[in-house]
C-alpha cells in the first residue's frame, strides 16, 4: 500500500472557496460518495437554496422499508422503484398520495405487530412531506385548489365527477400529466377509465380531460373534473350513480326500450345531439355488425377486484386498525368507502335480483336479452358487476332509433320498458277471417322452421301483401299484429331504399340482418317499384326486382309489403306471397268504427257525439288516414276550450275535406 496520498485542488468558478479532493474529478467523487453510503437505510440529499439547505432527494436502501413502500406504493401510476433506484425527488407525489395508507400501517391498534421499519420511515419522511400533505388538507377544507396544486387531488384511482355529453358521470383517474410546452401556457392532463359495454363484454375505455392553466385560486369543483370526495353529497351522488350503473348492467345485450330525452347520434352519421321520443333497440353488437366497425378493445375486468373477493376485502381492510377509515386513496373527510360504512349496516349481501331483472313476456320477442350466441356472430359475457364497477359505468348505451333509422347513443335513465298497446288489435278494421288469419301465421311462424326448401334457409320466411287503396289500414294492420306480437315492427318506406340496384341491395340487407338480430318484423310500405312485373325495356327496373326478390327469398323472418297497384304485380313475386289481404275502401260501419277509435284516443271521455252526427261523419267517403287527421285539427282547435272537441267544428272540416276532394277530382 502506497504511503502517498493525492490531493487535487477543485477551483470553484462562482463565489465558494476553492477545495481539495482525493479525486481529480467530481464524477468519481460523486460515485465514491454514493458507494460509501450504499449501505445506508435512507441516504438524505441536500442543496443549499435560499441560505438554507434544502431536500434534493432521497434513496431508500434498507430492504425492510423497501417492502414497506412496495406494499404503499402498488400499482401507482407508471411507477417503477426498482427502475428509479429507490430514489425520491420532491414534490414527492406518489408518498403524498399514498401517506394514509403508510400512516394505516404505523398506527394499528397492537403495537407490537407495527414493523421498526415503518415507524422509522415515517419519522423521517413527515417533516418532507408535512408541507404537501397540509396543502392538501387545506384544499380539502377550502374547496380551493391552485393550479401547481392540482396533482395533489387527481390521485389515480381515486374517483372524479366529469361530464359525458352534458351528462354527470363518474370516472376513475389512471394518471396525470404536467405538460409545459415552449410556446403556450402550461396545463395538466388528467387520463380517466370508466366502463363501457362493447356489445361482447364489459371493460374499460379511456378519456382525458385538459385543464388549462389558471391564476390564483380555483373552486375544485368548477374544474371539468373533480374528485367525488368533494361533492356537497358524495355519498348521495355515489348511490345515484350505482343505481344508474345497475340499469346499464341489466340493459347489456339487446333490449327493445321506449325512450324520450335525448340522444346522441353515433358515425357514420355527425355525433350531434338530438331529441328522442319513441321506440328504440340497445344493441352495441349490432351497430358494429351492420356498420363495418371494429368493436373496441376495452381493458379486461379482471385485472379489477372480482365482486366477491372485493367485497370480503373491504371488509377485512375496515376492520384492521382503528385508523383505518379509509381506503388508502387520502379521505380526509369520511367521504370514501370506509369511512362512509363505519356507521352503516353492511348490506352487500342483499338480493337485488328483482330490481335488476327484467320480466320476459310470454311471446315477447325483446326476451331481455338475445341468447348468448347466434348465427350473427354474437357471443356477450355478462359478470356480475361490482358497485366500484357500476359507479365509474358510462351513462350511455348504444341503439337504433326506429322512428328515425339512426344509430345513437342512449342516456340510461331516459330508457323505460316498452308499454305494449293491446288495444290495437282489437281496432284493427278488417273483416273477422282476414283479421285472424293475419295473427295466425305470425303467431304460428315458429312452427315454419320445419319446413324448408331444398336449398338450406330458403323460403323460410313469411310473406305478407297488403293490396288496396290508401287509408284503409294496411300500414295499421302490420303496426297491430306486431303490437300484439310483443315485437318490434321496422319500418321502412321504398324511397328509404333508393333505386340504385347496389344501394337497395346494401339497404335491404343491413334491413334483414337487423330484423333477424332482433327477431323483428318487416313493413315495407309503398313498395310498388320492387313488385311490378318485369318488362324487356325497363332493364335497372328489372335488377331492383330480382334484387328483391332474392333477399326475399333467404328471409327468415315475417315481412308485410303495402302496395295500392295490384295489376301489374310481378309473377315470380306472387308465388313467393304466404298471404294476400285485399283491402277496399271503408263501409259505412268501418268508417263508424274508424271514427269511434280515434275520437277514444283523442279523449273520449270529452267528446260526446250523438249517433246522429256520428252517422253523418260515417257517410262521408273518407279513408282511416283523414279521419286521424280530421281528429287531429279538431282537437287542435279545441285547445283553447280545454281540449273538448266540438262537433259543429268536426262536422264543418269533414264536410270542407270532402268538398275539396270532390273539386281536386274534377279538375
Amino acid at each position: 500500500m502506497s504511503p502517498e496520498t493525492k490531493l487535487y485542488r477543485h477551483r470553484c468558478t462562482g463565489h465558494c472557496p476553492d477545495r481539495w479532493s482525493k479525486f481529480p474529478t467530481n464524477e468519481e467523487e460523486y460515485d465514491d460518495t454514493e458507494k460509501t453510503v450504499s449501505k445506508d437505510p435512507i441516504v438524505h440529499r441536500h442543496v443549499f437554496s435560499d441560505h438554507k439547505w434544502v431536500t434534493d432527494s432521497f434513496t431508500i436502501n434498507s430492504p425492510a422499508m423497501q417492502g414497506v413502500l412496495s406494499t404503499v406504493l402498488a400499482k401507482y401510476q407508471d411507477l417503477d422503484l426498482e427502475l428509479e433506484k429507490w430514489t425520491f425527488k420532491p414534490p414527492f407525489m406518489p408518498l403524498v398520495h399514498r401517506w394514509d395508507r403508510l400512516l394505516s400501517l404505523c398506527d394499528a391498534t397492537d403495537k407490537d405487530l407495527v414493523p421498526e421499519a415503518s415507524t422509522q420511515l415515517l419519522e423521517f419522511l413527515t417533516p418532507i412531506l408535512a408541507p404537501k400533505v397540509d396543502a392538501l388538507v387545506k384544499t380539502r377544507k377550502t374547496g380551493n385548489v391552485m393550479f401547481a396544486d392540482l396533482w395533489q387531488i387527481f390521485a389515480p384511482h381515486e374517483f372524479v365527477i366529469t361530464k359525458f355529453y352534458g351528462v354527470d358521470a363518474v370516472c376513475r383517474v389512471t394518471k396525470y400529466k404536467l405538460v409545459e410546452p415552449s410556446c403556450s401556457p402550461p396545463y395538466w392532463e388528467v387520463y380517466l377509465e370508466y366502463l363501457d359495454w362493447n356489445g361482447n363484454r364489459c371493460g374499460y375505455a379511456n378519456t382525458m380531460i385538459i385543464i388549462p392553466e389558471f391564476a390564483a385560486y380555483r373552486r375544485v369543483t368548477s374544474l371539468p373534473a373533480y374528485p367525488l370526495s368533494f361533492h356537497n353529497s358524495p355519498s348521495k351522488i355515489r348511490q345515484q350513480m350505482i343505481e344508474r350503473g345497475r340499469k346499464f348492467e341489466a340493459l347489456r345485450g339487446y333490449h327493445f326500450q321506449a325512450c324520450s330525452g335525448t340522444k346522441i347520434l353515433l358515425p357514420p352519421g355527425k355525433s350531434e345531439e338530438r331529441p328522442v321520443s319513441g321506440r328504440v333497440i340497445v344493441d352495441a353488437h349490432a351497430y358494429y355488425l351492420t356498420n363495418d366497425i371494429v368493436k373496441p378493445d376495452l381493458a379486461s375486468l379482471i385485472g379489477d377486484d372480482q365482486p366477491k373477493k372485493q367485497d370480503e376485502d373491504e371488509k377485512l381492510d375496515k376492520n384492521k386498525s382503528k385508523r383505518r377509515g379509509c381506503d388508502g386513496w387520502g379521505c380526509d373527510d369520511g367521504s370514501c368507502d370506509f369511512c362512509r360504512d363505519e356507521g352503516e349496516d353492511d348490506n352487500d349481501d342483499t338480493d337485488t335480483s328483482e330490481e335488476r331483472d327484467t320480466p320476459v313476456v310470454e311471446g315477447n320477442a325483446e326476451m331481455t336479452v338475445k341468447a348468448p350466441n347466434d348465427t350473427a356472430g354474437r357471443s356477450e359475457t355478462l359478470e356480475d358487476l361490482t358497485d366500484d364497477m357500476c359507479l365509474v359505468v358510462t351513462p350511455w348505451l348504444k341503439g337504433f332509433d326506429l322512428k328515425t333509422k339512426e344509430w345513437a347513443q342512449f342516456y340510461v335513465n331516459d330508457l323505460t320498458p316498452v308499454l305494449w298497446n293491446d288495444a290495437a288489435f282489437n281496432h284493427l278494421v278488417l273483416p273477422g277471417t282476414e283479421k285472424q288469419l293475419a295473427w295466425e301465421f305470425v303467431e304460428n311462424k315458429t312452427l315454419a322452421n320445419s319446413f324448408d326448401d331444398f336449398i338450406q334457409d330458403k323460403g323460410r320466411g313469411i310473406i305478407i301483401l297488403m293490396f288496396g287503396p290508401p287509408g284503409v289500414g294496411k300500414t295499421y294492420t302490420a303496426e297491430a299484429v306486431a303490437e300484439k306480437a310483443r315485437v318490434p315492427l321496422y319500418s321502412m318506406s321504398a324511397g328509404d331504399l333508393g333505386t340504385v340496384p347496389r344501394e337497395v341491395e346494401l339497404a335491404l340487407e343491413r334491413a334483414l340482418t337487423l330484423c333477424g338480430l332482433w327477431n323483428a318484423m318487416l313493413l315495407l310500405d309503398e313498395a310498388d317499384v320492387f313488385l311490378g312485373a318485369r318488362t324487356d325495356s325497363d332493364l335497372a327496373r328489372n335488377e331492383l326486382v330480382a334484387v328483391f326478390l332474392t333477399k326475399l327469398e333467404y328471409y327468415t323472418g315475417v315481412c308485410f309489403l303495402t302496395t295500392n297497384r295490384t295489376a301489374s304485380i310481378d309473377t315470380a313475386f306472387q308465388s313467393r306471397v304466404d298471404l294476400f289481404l285485399p283491402y277496399k275502401d271503408l263501409t259505412f260501419e268501418a268508417r263508424k268504427k274508424v271514427w269511434q277509435n280515434f275520437i277514444n284516443r283523442a279523449g273520449g271521455t270529452q267528446v260526446e257525439i250523438p249517433d246522429e252526427e256520428m252517422n253523418k261523419l260515417a257517410e262521408m267517403k273518407l279513408n282511416g288516414r283523414e279521419i286521424k287527421n280530421l281528429i287531429k285539427s279538431a282537437h287542435l282547435l279545441g285547445l283553447k276550450n280545454g281540449g273538448v272537441i266540438q262537433v259543429d267544428r268536426l262536422l264543418m272540416l269533414a264536410q270542407n275535406r270532402v268538398a275539396a276532394l270532390g273539386e281536386l277530382k274534377n279538375n
